[in-house]
């Protein structure tokens, strides 16, 4: 009983202080403007932020009931989706989620027996990318990546193996090139629309890594 409150808790646990702590109402805001105006979107973003939340938390917990070996899976998963959208909508990852992805690495960590091959699988596809974003730091004098993504690419790596995380990286900045190249081909091309949110392809890459390892 101990064992599985602690397997089942503990995401959900993270899961409540990722959403406690992080900017849910702004994803929130972000969706409320899609159909209404801003007026309407502000004064409906409190309801609507503490219901979201709430159902992302109960969401877990009833996994977490019925088998409590999907609680992490789905604790990671309400965390990407958080990450996807808020990235898509704000161009932003912030640190209390990303954190939570971490958290959950650790965890899955010390429930796969061998938590040392984890903190490695996380650490050196996240190591490449600061490298190489400082490398671009550098050459390019101007940020090409945010340290958001590599946040990001380190709790997401403890879920892969490396020729996997970075396939995850590879893909993730194909998709990113193939949104600019769509949204030039759509508005043309501009200093605005350049920008991608790689955070969300990140998101997405894992999501169909893991869901769909025999493609990869």
């Amino acid at each position: 009983m101990s064992s599985a409150l602690v397997t089942g808790g503990l995401p959900l646990l993270v899961l409540c202080v990722a959403l406690a702590f992080g900017p849910l109402p702004f994803v929130v805001r972000g969706y409320l403007r899609v159909v209404f105006d801003r007026a309407k979107a502000r004064r409906w973003t409190g309801p609507a932020t503490l219901g979201f939340g709430v159902g992302l938390a109960a969401s877990v917990a009833v996994i977490a009931v019925i088998d409590v070996d999907f609680a992490l899976g789905a604790a990671l998963l309400c965390l990407l989706v958080l990450l996807a959208s808020i990235d898509w909508q704000w161009r932003w990852l912030p640190i209390e989620w990303t954190l939570g992805v971490i958290a959950l690495a650790f965890i899955f960590a010390f429930q796969s027996g061998d938590p040392l091959q984890v903190v490695l699988q996380m650490a050196v596809p996240a190591l490449a990318l600061l490298i190489t974003r400082q490398i671009l730091l550098w050459a390019l004098k101007k940020e090409a990546m945010g340290l958001g993504d590599i946040w990001l690419v380190l709790g997401l790596g403890g879920f892969l193996l490396p020729f996997q995380s970075f396939l995850l990286i590879g893909f993730a900045s194909l998709s990113g090139l193939s949104e600019v190249g769509a949204r030039r081909l759509w508005k043309g091309a501009s200093a605005r629309n350049t920008a991608v949110s790689y955070g969300t392809h990140l998101c997405l890459i894992f999501v169909m890594i893991r869901n769909f390892p025999s493609i990869w």
